[in-house]
C-alpha cells in the first residue's frame, strides 16, 4: 500500500534536513576558528584517544627536555665553573704549585720567601671559599645537604664531637728540630740567670736535635683544650654558692677511681675490631673500664700548645701517645708506631675530639665526618653520618641524579671529597708555621752575630754568644733542611690534589657532553612528537575551506528550495 507523504512531512523533512546542514556548517566553522580537528571526544573517539596517549608522551619529553635536562645542565655547568677555578687556584702560573715551586727552586729574600707563603694562605682560603658556589641557592658540591655551605662563611663559636675514620695509611712522618729557648733569644735575655745563678738560655749546639716523629694529624687544628669536668657543689640536693654568690664548684672523679678526674672534652684514639666490645685498644684522656673494674685504655697526654715538650714527649717514650690540641696532632712513641704499622690495611683507626671555634673557611665536619652537635633551638643532638660508625665500609657519597629519559638518569653533582681536601689547608698553614720558625731562627742567628761583631761584649758574656750563634747556626742548618725536605714533599702532595681535581674535572666534564647528546635526542623526539599531535589533531585549513564553501552552497540551495515548499499547503492542490 502507497504511503501518503503530506505537504507537512515534506516542510519538517526539509527542516530537518536544512538544521543539518548549519549542524555540519558550524562544526567546520568551529574547526576553522580552533584549529582542532574535534572539539569534544565524542566528535571522534579514536582520534581522541590517540590525542591522550600522544599528548601524554609529548608532556614527559617536554618535562625532560625544557625543565629536567636544563637544570641539570645549568647545575653541571656551574660545577664546571666552580671546578675550573680551583684547577687555577691549584695550577696556574699565579697557583699554588707555580708558588711552591718557586720557594723550592728559586733563591729569595726572606721577606720574598714570606709574601709568597702568604699569598699560599690567600689562595687555599679562596680555595675553600669556592666549595660554596650554588646553583639557585643550593649549595654544588655538599650532596643532598644543599641549603648548608661546605665551608663556614663567617667565624663562630658552635661544640662539635667529631671522629674520624683512618687506617695505618695515614699515619706519615714529621720532622721536628729541637732548639731549646734559641728561639725566645734576644739581646736582653741571652745572659740573664735564674736565682741560682744558672744561665737561662743554656741551649748549645750539642742540644739542638732533629727527630723523626710519627704521627696522625687530624682534619683540624685549634681543637678543643682539655680541661677537668667541674659540677656545682650540692647538699642534700641544694646547690651550694660561696660569699660572692658564685657557685662554689668541685672536680668530677671516675666513679671508679676517685683519685682519677674526670676531663673533658674526651679524646680517644682507638684502632682494631669495634665489632667486638674487647677487640679494640683505645687510648683516652679520660679511664675506660671494663665490667670488672678493670682499667682498659691507656693514657694519652696531652698538651695545650706545640710546646718542644710536647713532640719531646713522643720521642722519649717509645710508648707514648700525645695529643696536641693547638696543631691537632695524635704523636706516636716508637712502640705504638710500630704496633699500628703492623695493623692490617683495613684496619679501622678512630680519632675521637671536639672543635669548638671555628674560622672563616673551616670545611663544616658534617660533609665529611661522623659528626655530633647541639640542635641550635632544641634540646637535643644532632647527629650526622651515623652510618659510618655502624659500617666504616659505607659509601658516604650523596649522589644527585635527575631524570632525563624513561628510565634514563644522569649524574649532576660532583660530591665535596671528589675536590676539597682539608690536608692542602693544613699543608699551607704547616707551611706558614715552618716560614715563620726560620725566620725567627735566622733573625735570632744574624743579631748575635752582630752582636759578635760589634765588640761591645767580652769574656763570658762573648763566649756565650760564640756558643748561641754555633746553636743558632745549627738550627737554622736543620731547619732549612727541614723545610727544603717538606716542600719537595709538598709539591708532590700539590701535585696529587690537582690530579685529584682534574679527574673530577673530566669527570663532570663527560656528564656533560653526555647531557647534550641525550638533549640533542629528546629535542628530536620532541619534533616528531609534536609532528604526531599536529597531524592527529589539527585540522587542515584548505579542506575546511573547500567543505565550508561546498556546505554553504547547499545550505544556500537548500534554503530556497525549501523557502518553496514551505510556500505551498493543501488549499493549493484544492484550487
Amino acid at each position: 500500500m502507497a504511503m501518503r507523504i503530506t505537504t507537512k512531512m515534506i516542510q519538517n523533512t526539509s527542516i530537518r534536513n536544512l538544521n543539518m546542514n548549519k549542524e555540519r556548517q558550524e562544526k567546520l566553522t568551529n574547526q576553522m576558528a580552533t584549529g582542532k580537528k574535534i572539539t569534544r571526544p565524542s566528535d571522534d573517539p579514536v582520534t581522541a584517544i590517540r590525542a591522550l596517549k600522544l599528548n601524554a608522551s609529548l608532556d614527559k619529553i617536554d618535562q625532560y627536555y625544557e625543565r629536567n635536562s636544563e637544570d641539570a645542565k645549568s647545575w653541571l655547568e656551574l660545577t664546571d665553573k666552580a671546578i675550573d677555578m680551583v684547577v687555577k687556584i691549584l695550577g696556574d702560573d699565579t697557583g699554588i704549585n707555580y708558588k711552591l715551586n718557586e720557594i723550592a727552586n728559586t733563591y729569595l729574600e726572606k721577606t720574598d720567601e714570606q709574601a709568597i707563603v702568604t699569598e699560599l694562605v690567600s689562595l687555599v682560603n679562596e680555595y675553600y671559599s669556592v666549595g660554596n658556589a650554588d646553583s639557585a641557592g643550593r649549595t654544588l658540591f655538599t650532596g643532598y645537604r644543599t641549603d648548608l655551605p661546605l665551608a663556614f662563611k663567617e667565624a663562630k663559636t658552635e661544640n662539635y664531637k667529631i671522629t674520624e675514620q683512618r687506617t695505618k695509611l695515614n699515619m706519615d712522618t714529621m720532622t721536628y728540630v729541637a732548639t731549646g729557648c734559641l728561639k725566645e733569644l734576644n739581646e736582653g735575655n741571652f745572659n740573664s740567670t735564674d736565682d741560682d745563678g744558672n744561665p737561662r738560655m743554656s741551649t748549645t749546639e750539642y742540644d739542638v736535635s732533629t727527630n723523626e716523629i710519627y704521627r696522625f694529624r687530624l682534619a683540624y687544628s685549634n681543637t678543643d683544650k682539655v680541661k677537668e669536668k667541674k659540677e656545682q657543689v650540692t647538699v642534700g640536693g641544694r646547690p651550694q654558692f660561696d660569699l660572692d654568690g658564685s657557685p662554689i664548684m668541685q672536680t668530677v672523679t671516675d666513679p671508679n677511681d676517685p683519685t682519677r678526674p674526670i676531663y673533658e672534652p674526651d679524646v680517644k684514639f682507638e684502632f682494631g675490631n669495634f665489632k667486638s666490645e674487647f677487640g679494640t685498644t683505645v687510648y683516652s684522656i679520660n679511664a675506660v673500664y671494663d665490667n670488672a673494674g678493670n682499667k682498659r685504655s691507656k693514657d694519652i697526654q696531652f698538651f695545650d700548645d706545640a710546646t718542644e715538650e710536647a713532640y719531646m714527649a713522643a720521642v722519649k717514650d717509645p710508648d707514648a701517645v700525645v695529643y696536641i690540641a693547638s696543631t691537632g696532632e695524635l704523636l706516636l712513641g716508637d712502640n705504638v708506631k710500630q704496633t699500628v704499622a703492623e695493623l692490617d690495611s683495613d684496619v679501622e683507626v678512630r680519632l675521637s675530639y671536639e672543635k669548638s671555634e671555628w674560622k672563616k673557611n673551616d670545611l663544616d665536619p658534617i660533609h665529611y665526618f661522623y659528626t655530633e652537635r647541639k640542635h641550635p633551638t632544641q634540646d637535643r643532638q644532632l647527629i650526622y653520618n651515623e652510618h659510618f660508625l655502624e659500617d666504616p665500609t659505607a659509601n658516604g657519597k650523596q649522589i644527585i641524579e635527575y631524570d632525563i629519559g624513561n628510565n634514563q638518569t644522569i649524574r649532576v653533582n660532583t660530591t665535596a671529597d671528589e675536590i676539597f681536601t682539608h690536608d692542602l689547608g693544613r699543608d699551607i698553614y704547616e707551611l706558614q708555621d715552618m716560614a715563620n720558625e726560620k725566620s725567627i731562627i735566622f733573625t735570632n742567628l744574624e743579631k748575635i752575630k752582630s752582636m759578635i761583631e760589634s765588640g761591645d761584649y767580652i769574656e763570658d758574656d762573648l763566649a756565650r754568644l760564640e756558643l748561641q750563634k754555633a746553636a743558632l747556626e745549627k738550627a737554622n742548618t736543620f731547619i732549612n733542611d727541614k723545610l727544603k725536605l717538606r716542600m719537595g714533599e709538598l709539591i708532590t702532595c700539590a701535585k696529587g690534589y690537582l690530579e685529584q681535581v682534574n679527574i673530577a674535572s673530566v669527570s663532570c666534564g663527560s656528564r656533560g657532553n653526555r647531557l647534550k647528546l641525550i638533549q640533542n635526542r629528546l629535542g628530536t623526539q620532541q619534533e616528531n612528537y609534536e609532528e604526531l599531535v599536529s597531524r592527529n589533531e589539527d585540522a587542515n585549513y584548505a579542506d575546511l575551506a573547500t567543505q565550508l564553501a561546498s556546505v554553504k552552497t547547499s545550505y544556500d540551495a537548500a534554503l530556497s528550495s525549501i523557502s518553496y515548499v514551505l510556500q505551498t499547503s493543501l488549499l493549493d492542490y484544492i484550487r
